[in-house]
């Protein structure tokens, strides 16, 4: 079915390197879930009221928050839709991202609001009935979760949308929360237990799980998540295909949603191919350009190559990060040439726990630079070696 859709309402569907491609994408997902929760929300409230089983009721208000969910995501991407203006010049694309906040927000307190209602059949609780068509609508609800997956990862992999891979994750959780629901009402029916209350909590507990986790993706996108490896692999190999271009530095992809993104990086190189270096970083923007339908901003640095300067500069960082922690390290040390001065460049590895200190340390380092030679001038990258806090 989706493969039909895809031919009707997407037009360039191969494209998908092309930002308004990934929006349709993401447009059609929101569509299609919208349709299908409405579907097993309004079957699943009739069915749970009809047999009186909590859980099953607990399931289809679930869906109900699926379907708002899709709603608010929807809205989200019709406005990513809007192009760049004096006030947005890098687009809405991020809107998306404020949009899973709400919803995932929204998310968390239906779960909560269940918990309490299930809570409510534990200590009253009532014999649910359990039939042929309560069988059905379940098999079948847990059928078309899965299949939900399945195209939300799809299509989140296409359009790199944190709110599609949220609700890939949330439709798998839903099939296992349907899953538990079918088997406490099959154990209800054969044992006559009382457990659909217990039931009941465990479907609330998936959900404000599934909301918590779509939370933590969306913000995690929002405090910015490392680039696609296979988009810098690109980018890597188009500036290997210039032999003056020495080195490639502060490659970054600033992230603005759906697709668009800019591209800035310093490129090494020496100042006898000045001709050769300007021709190649205007190929390799014009490239990435047509290959990804982005900006680019590339930055020449033309390199000091001189061991015997750069092996003493070394030698003196290295005598003032000893005073704080053997385990400094110094890397991508470089020598650039800046018309009366030379910058003094390098990134600048230590623990965690010298964090507080990072300021300190530029500034003895600068400090004793710059008094070996006024012409000299630091700029220092700090990266702190720690793992981070991850849900994953």
């Amino acid at each position: 079915m989706m493969s039909l859709l895809i031919r009707l309402f997407i037009k360039n569907e191969e494209d998908i390197l092309n930002p308004n491609v990934k929006k349709a994408y993401a447009t059609l997902s929101s569509i299609v879930g919208i349709t299908l929760n409405l579907l097993l929300c309004t079957t699943k409230i009739i069915i749970g009221l009809l047999s009186h089983s909590v859980a099953i009721s607990a399931d289809g208000f679930n869906n109900l928050s699926d379907a708002g969910t899709n709603v608010v995501s929807l809205l989200g991407f019709k406005i990513a839709k809007f192009g760049k203006g004096s006030m947005h010049p890098f687009g809405h694309g991020r809107i998306e991202w404020i949009m899973g906040i709400f919803a995932s927000i929204a998310v968390i307190l239906m779960g909560i609001k269940l918990v309490e209602t299930s809570a409510q059949a534990i200590t009253s609780p009532q014999a649910p009935s359990f039939n042929a068509a309560v069988a059905i609508v379940l098999i079948l609800s847990i059928f078309i979760k899965v299949y939900m997956y399945c195209y939300n990862k799809k299509f989140a992999k296409i359009t790199d949308s944190e709110t599609l891979k949220a609700t890939a994750v949330d439709c798998i959780s839903d099939s296992f929360a349907t899953s538990a629901v079918l088997i406490s009402s099959v154990f209800s029916y054969m044992t006559h237990w009382k457990i659909d209350g217990y039931c009941g909590v465990l479907v609330s507990i998936f959900i404000t799980f599934a909301g918590i986790k779509s939370l933590w993706e969306v913000l995690g996108r929002i405090m910015g998540k490392v680039a696609d490896e296979d988009i810098l692999e690109t980018i890597l190999q188009m500036t290997r295909e210039y032999s003056e271009i020495i080195a490639v530095h502060n490659l970054m992809l600033h992230d603005y949603g759906f697709g668009y993104f800019v591209v800035s990086m310093r490129v090494d190189g020496y100042k006898k191919d000045n001709e050769k270096l300007y021709a190649a970083v205007n190929e390799i923007g014009y490239s990435l350009y047509q290959k990804f339908h982005c900006d680019c901003f590339i930055q020449i640095d033309y390199l000091l190559n001189d061991e015997t300067v750069m092996d003493y500069i070394k030698e003196k960082i290295y005598a003032v990060l000893k005073k704080y922690n053997a385990e400094i390290k110094i890397d991508n040390f470089r020598l650039i040439e800046n018309g009366t001065y030379t910058n003094v460049v390098f990134n600048m590895l230590y623990p965690s726990e010298l964090q507080k200190r990072e300021d300190e340390i530029y500034k003895d380092i600068t400090e004793k630079i710059e008094s070996e030679n006024p012409g000299y001038r630091t700029i220092i990258k700090g990266i702190i070696r720690r793992e981070r806090l991850s849900l994953r």
